[in-house]
């Protein structure tokens, strides 16, 4: 199996072009074998109507003028002289023609048939698969022998060099015509997986084109549906999302108004502090289920300037923040996603391990940047479970030591809305590492 194509288009294109090239090489085969069979068979009639000619012209004439008319009647492929008797080794007597081992053209049967029974025919030499050539000796009136050796011309038999052009040009035909019906076939299929590939990344664009053979048609009008059904309740849950926000913020807003008539400056901050409370987990769970990142345009972005301005604005603020990357690298992203998305894991890596570094290599396929920190690392079982919606390893809900619980969940749905992906692994000299991966510019 690992010799077969991995794309269905490869596989459509072996099977079908070759088991049309392989027809065809049959098909060749059998018309050159029945092309020699029919050939050998054709010079070997001709050639024993040439011997019994020349046999019966030899022998109707008298004893002493046979070797002189021998002589004249001998062409360069077919050469006559009267001689004794024949050698002792070869195929004689009446019976010869009937059994010669190695005639494959038949050739003493046609001329035993030609000539008659009475004739006496030695054999010393009959065509076989290497060559037309024979070498006979029959036996005159007179007692004399008449030996005649003969070839065909070995061009009769040789292969046409046009019918391996024509072999050629008709099997080119053949896999080109194949391969430009396998394409036409497989495309809509290729442009529906690269279509099921970005719906996450782009899920607003345009309808794919309902071409191909009827199953791709239908698979890509239930593609198609299912994009537009996807598309309607996400809207929908935006537009029941902003109603939720504007409900919930007017309320806190007018909490925050009644706690600034609080004559008590100590109750005061402290409804003021449980009201910034509240509304920071407001934004921060409406932030997460409205997906804002796909309200971003995806541009093209220079992904090492991106980090190093993130890096410039820790400096701002007393943080030094580390950072290894190459001097430029283009990416396909929403800039300011990607900006929350790194900044949410630089805050925990400050947060929680004290100090934080980034870095960027390379993959085959797309980037790595991971963030490290110094601290004491986490379970293995947590490693997962941290990126679940408002799970938090620390149990008493204060955002002063442990947040909402969102900020590793909105990394991972900005990673996902890239198609990239994020995971959390303790490193063996200590500390956490956080690595985001995602896919380079095309």
């Amino acid at each position: 199996m690992r010799l077969l194509p991995r794309t269905l288009f490869g596989r459509l294109l072996l099977l079908m072009a070759g088991g049309l090239i392989v027809a065809q090489l049959i098909g060749a085969t059998l018309h050159l074998v029945e092309r020699q069979r029919v050939i050998a068979r054709t010079v070997s009639g001709e050639f024993a109507q040439r011997v019994a000619a020349v046999y019966r012209a030899i022998d109707h004439q008298p004893a002493t003028g046979q070797a002189g008319l021998a002589r004249l009647l001998s062409l360069p492929r077919q050469q006559l002289a009267i001689g004794a008797a024949p050698p002792a080794a070869g195929i004689s007597g009446k019976v010869a023609a009937a059994a010669a081992p190695g005639d494959d053209s038949g050739f003493l049967a046609r001329v035993r048939e030609t000539l008659g029974r009475e004739v006496v025919v030695h054999a010393v030499r009959v065509p076989d698969r290497t060559a037309f050539a024979f070498d006979l000796y029959l036996r005159l009136s007179s007692g004399n022998w008449l030996r005649i050796h003969g070839q065909a011309p070995e061009e009769i038999f040789a292969l046409p060099v046009h019918h391996f052009m024509t072999l050629g040009l008709m099997l080119l035909t053949v896999f080109v015509l194949v391969w430009l019906i396998a394409r036409m076939a497989i495309r809509p299929l290729t442009e529906l997986a690269r279509a099921a590939d970005t719906l996450a990344v782009d899920l607003k664009r345009p309808p794919l084109p309902e071409a191909g053979p009827l199953e791709v048609r239908t698979a890509v009008r239930a593609f198609n549906a299912m994009q537009q059904r996807i598309s309607t309740g996400i809207e929908e849950r935006e537009r029941f999302l902003a109603a939720v926000s504007h409900d919930l913020k007017t309320p806190v807003t007018r909490l925050r108004l009644r706690s600034e008539m609080l004559a008590d400056p100590r109750l005061r901050e402290r409804f003021a502090r449980d009201l910034d409370e509240m509304q920071g987990m407001l934004d921060s769970a409406l932030d997460f289920l409205h997906g804002r990142a796909a309200d971003e345009a995806v541009q093209p972005l220079d992904l090492t300037a991106l980090l190093e301005s993130l890096v410039d604005d820790y400096a701002e603020i007393g943080e030094r923040v580390p950072l290894s990357a190459p001097e430029s690298l283009r990416i396909q992203g929403r800039p300011q996603a990607l900006r929350r998305a790194l900044g949410n894991l630089v805050d925990n890596a400050l947060k929680y391990g004290g100090q934080a570094s980034v870095g960027v290599e390379l993959a085959r396929d797309g980037c790595l940047i991971h963030v490290d920190d110094a601290g004491p690392g986490l379970p293995a079982e947590e490693l997962a479970r941290v990126f679940e919606p408002f799970y938090r390893l620390e149990s008493s809900r204060s955002r002063e030591t442990g947040g909402v619980g969102l900020g590793l969940a909105i990394v991972r749905q900005i990673a996902r809305d890239h198609g990239g992906e994020v995971h959390l692994e303790n490193r063996p000299a200590g500390g956490l590492r956080a690595v985001l991966w995602l896919p380079r510019a095309g």
